[in-house]
């Protein structure tokens, strides 16, 4: 006998729980200490665009990490956390496509408020593919 809202919202929980453990954004997805930011910015590469500048570095970790920096110079503290999520909702999305394995620092700039989001997507993906390309020439 199974209770009702047992398995949430999503109906079956066994089915939308993968899923949905799938999708998030776990700290081990994460650059978390000013070490590892401070690592990729001297010895990565950079790309800039528009809207943001990503530096990525190959590491070890087996999967791709992003950090964000966002500055007081983009806003208010609502839209610099704005800028955050989506950066963060880019990698997310792609994380499992991100190959090879690089650690990436995100730096937005004030236009990433306006953008569309698939332009966001699309540029950060393309530098991904850039950073990925060196990285293939450094070792």
């Amino acid at each position: 006998m199974s209770l009702p809202g047992a398995a949430g919202k999503g109906g079956s929980g066994l089915r939308s729980e993968s899923r949905r453990r799938d999708q998030r954004f776990p700290r081990s997805s994460r650059l978390t200490s000013r070490r590892q930011f401070r690592t990729v910015y001297r010895e990565g590469c950079k790309v800039q665009t528009p809207w943001f500048v990503l530096f990525g570095l190959p590491n070890g970790a087996g999967t791709s990490r992003l950090g964000v920096t966002v500055t007081r110079k983009v806003g208010s503290s609502v839209q610099r956390n704005r800028a955050k999520r989506r950066l963060r909702e880019v990698f997310r999305r792609h994380r499992s496509e991100l190959l090879p394995p690089l650690d990436l620092v995100a730096n937005a700039k004030v236009e990433l408020l306006a953008a569309a989001f698939a332009v966001v997507e699309r540029e950060f993906l393309r530098c991904f593919s850039q950073l990925a390309r060196r990285a293939g020439r450094r070792r």
